[in-house]
C-alpha cells in the first residue's frame, strides 16, 4: 500500500470517523455538506441516541450512509458508477431529462446527492432499453452509452466513461467498467475484481470492498486477511498473484 492508502486503513479500521478529504474522495459528498443538505442531516443526526465522538472537522460515515439508506440516496459520484460514467456526464444527463418525461427536482434532491430510485426509472424511459436483458454491468453501460446518444444525442466522451482500475491494469478484453470504489485506495472497481473488508462496520450499510489485486499484493495480504469479509478469502485470487508475478 502506498502512504495514503495505510492511512486509509488505519483511519477504518480505527471506526466510524472519516476526514473531510476523505468523504469527498469516496463519495464525491463535500464536508461540511452545503447549504441545501446541512439542516436536513443536522436534524436527522440530532435524533441519534449515541454518536461517536470524532475529531474536530471529521464525520462519522456510518452516520453519513446512514442517513442515506434511510431517505433513499446515493451520491452522484456512485449514481455515475451505477451508469459506467464521471459525474460530468450526469450533469448532462439531468439537464436534459425533460426530453424522456422525467423530472430533474424529483431525483436531484441535494446538489450532491440523489434518489436511489433514478437508475432503475431511467432504464424504461429509454426506448432501447425497455424490456431488455443485460448479462453483466458491461453490456448494460454499452447499451445504455448508445441509447443515450440515440435518444438524446448525449455522447459520454471515452475519457469520461467509468472503467475499473484494476481492469485497466491488468489489460482486459473489453475492459470492465466500473461500477463501485476501492474503499482503500479510491480508484473505481468492478464487481469482478472486488472483494469485501470487514471493519465492524454495521451491516445493513454499504460494504468496504477493495481490489483483489491489491489485497494479493504480498506486504497487504498479510495485513489485510484479519479483515476479510467472510470465513475464507475469496476464490479465483490465483491469477492476480500470476499478474504479479510477471510484472
Amino acid at each position: 500500500m502506498t502512504e495514503q492508502e495505510r492511512q486509509h486503513f488505519d483511519m477504518l479500521r480505527e471506526g466510524p470517523c472519516a476526514s473531510p478529504e476523505y468523504i469527498k474522495e469516496f463519495y464525491g459528498l463535500t464536508w461540511p455538506q452545503p447549504d441545501d443538505a446541512r439542516e436536513d442531516f443536522k436534524a436527522w443526526a440530532g435524533r441519534l441516541k449515541r454518536r461517536p465522538d470524532c475529531p474536530d472537522d471529521w464525520v462519522s460515515r456510518y452516520e453519513i450512509e446512514s442517513f442515506m439508506q434511510q431517505k433513499g440516496l446515493i451520491p452522484k459520484k456512485w449514481v455515475g458508477a451505477r451508469l459506467g460514467m464521471k459525474v460530468a456526464p450526469l450533469e448532462k444527463l439531468l439537464d436534459v431529462l425533460g426530453e424522456i418525461q422525467m423530472r430533474r427536482p424529483r431525483y436531484e434532491v441535494y446538489s450532491e446527492l440523489m434518489a436511489t430510485s433514478f437508475v432503475e426509472d431511467l432504464v424504461p424511459n429509454l426506448p432501447g432499453l425497455r424490456f431488455r436483458t443485460f448479462s453483466d454491468h458491461n453490456s448494460f453501460c454499452e447499451r445504455l452509452h448508445a441509447d443515450l446518444k440515440d435518444a438524446l444525442g448525449l455522447e459520454v466522451p471515452q475519457d469520461e466513461k467509468l472503467f475499473c482500475a484494476t481492469s485497466t491494469r491488468m489489460e482486459d478484453y473489453p475492459r470492465l467498467y466500473a461500477s463501485d470504489f476501492d474503499c482503500l485506495t479510491l480508484e473505481p472497481l468492478s464487481v469482478r475484481h472486488q472483494m469485501w473488508l470487514d471493519f465492524r462496520k454495521p451491516l445493513n450499510l454499504w460494504p468496504d470492498r477493495c481490489s483483489k489485486l491489491l489485497y494479493v499484493d504480498a506486504e497487504n495480504r498479510e495485513t489485510l486477511r484479519p479483515f476479510c469479509a467472510g470465513a475464507y478469502e475469496p476464490d479465483g485470487l490465483e491469477q492476480y498473484t500470476r499478474f504479479l508475478a510477471v510484472k
